[in-house]
């Protein structure tokens, strides 16, 4: 059956073809988002241009459809500890300014991030404790509090990877794009301690999700990973894939002091949606996107969520306008 659906945040990396799959299955769909790294928004959809801040716009704006999907943030730890303040106001306080005044009967769907179990040896999942070691994990976890609240669905998202649509921009500061893309222009990716683990899932895939939380009224906390790499792995499958790429292993600690492994053994009981994107394919396709320099400047800052934020708020484009 059709629905209503508010993506807050669908011009974003993951907004962008999760709002083309919901058009595709029918569902009337609107985008609500301030374009933080965006210029224009020209995809053939109904558009709000507002912040998530503005809770009473989000909220009018909200009266009209029966799903909130709320995937507005600053993600990343780099782009979160420019502004540990402003990070709480996007990513925690108005996510609770939101659940709170949103009419109960409103479906709410948050993005939130496996980073908030920090640094864990053990095999995690949903009821394992959490110990987020950044301003980034421990305001989205905050923010769950108020989407459980209201029974609404949580998805914590493995480190995300791949292309998305074909108008938001790619994200180039995540791990497996970060590694194809020295791997392509250098000719030389760099591993540093290596033994780090993370739950990897392709952006494509979280809207198979999306979907079908929607679909079904699928509520709860679910991990969302297709499985789990460490760094070292990663470079390894790069290094199969091109032998003219070298690999360099450095036995040093790694700069980021997560690491963790989940399982995602809730999800494949809840869900008929299996991952369906293969991480070899989607590192040839963003090898292609490279090598044909269809991105003319990878180094520019709105592909590096840490970078662009900076500027952002030395400019005070943070400010509600």
């Amino acid at each position: 059956m059709s629905k209503r659906v508010l993506v807050v945040g669908g011009a974003g990396y993951i907004g962008g073809h999760t709002v083309d799959v919901l058009i595709d299955y029918g569902h009337r769909v609107c985008v609500y988002d301030n374009l933080t790294y965006e210029n224009r928004y020209l995809k053939d959809v109904n558009f709000v241009y507002g912040d998530v801040r503005d809770t009473d716009a989000v909220i009018k704006t909200a009266k009209l459809y029966d799903v909130v999907v709320l995937m507005a943030a600053l993600v990343g730890d780099p782009a979160c500890s420019v502004d540990p303040d402003l990070t709480d106001e996007i990513n925690h306080v108005a996510i609770k300014n939101i659940c709170e005044q949103l009419p109960k009967e409103k479906h709410v769907i948050f993005m939130s991030t496996c980073s908030v179990y920090g640094a864990q040896t053990e095999m995690l999942d949903e009821e394992s404790p959490t110990s987020p070691l950044s301003s980034y994990a421990s305001t989205k976890l905050l923010a769950e509090k108020y989407v459980k609240e209201r029974d609404g669905t949580i998805f914590r998202l493995g480190t995300v990877y791949g292309l998305g649509d074909t108008y938001s921009r790619v994200r180039l500061d995540l791990v497996v794009n970060v590694l194809t893309m020295k791997a392509t222009y250098d000719k030389k990716i760099n591993i540093f301690g290596g033994e780090q683990w993370r739950p990897l899932i392709c952006v494509k895939d979280i809207a198979g999700y999306v979907l079908e939380a929607i679909d079904k009224d699928i509520r709860g906390t679910y991990i969302l990973s297709e499985g789990n790499y460490t760094m070292k792995m990663l470079g390894e499958l790069i290094g199969n894939m091109y032998p003219d790429v070298e690999v360099d292993f450095t036995s040093i600690s790694f700069e980021d002091a997560r690491n963790y492994m989940v399982n995602n053994v809730k999800a494949e009981h809840a869900f008929v949606y299996k991952p369906i994107y293969d991480i070899e394919e989607e590192i040839e396709n963003l090898r292609d996107i490279f090598k044909d320099h269809r991105i003319r400047n990878v180094k520019d800052s709105a592909f590096h969520n840490g970078n662009y934020i900076t500027n952002w708020v030395r400019n005070k484009n943070h400010e509600i306008s």
